[in-house]
């Protein structure tokens, strides 16, 4: 399924450990945000989100940004999966 994606306002930026994570809210689709995960200036993930639990991102960007050094995905996207962030 592709979404046309139109970006309304970035809702915060937070570095951690060398990697910039974005939030912006988004006109299309409703009710989603674009999380975008940044090292080096290249994006090494983006992701639909729900846009009222964004700020669950930010809170636990050391875990992620952990997972990902670790070359791991696996709690990043079972916290997806089970929307427990």
């Amino acid at each position: 399924m592709t979404h046309e994606i139109i970006k309304a306002k970035v809702a915060f930026e937070k570095e951690w450990a060398g990697y910039l994570f974005r939030a912006t809210y988004l006109e299309a689709p409703k009710g989603d945000a674009l999380i975008e995960i940044e090292k080096e200036g290249r994006v090494v993930r983006s992701i639909l989100w729900p846009a009222y639990k964004i700020w669950n991102i930010a809170a636990h960007a050391e875990d992620i940004a952990s997972e990902l050094d670790a070359g791991s995905d696996a709690g990043l996207l079972s916290r997806l999966a089970n929307q427990t962030f």
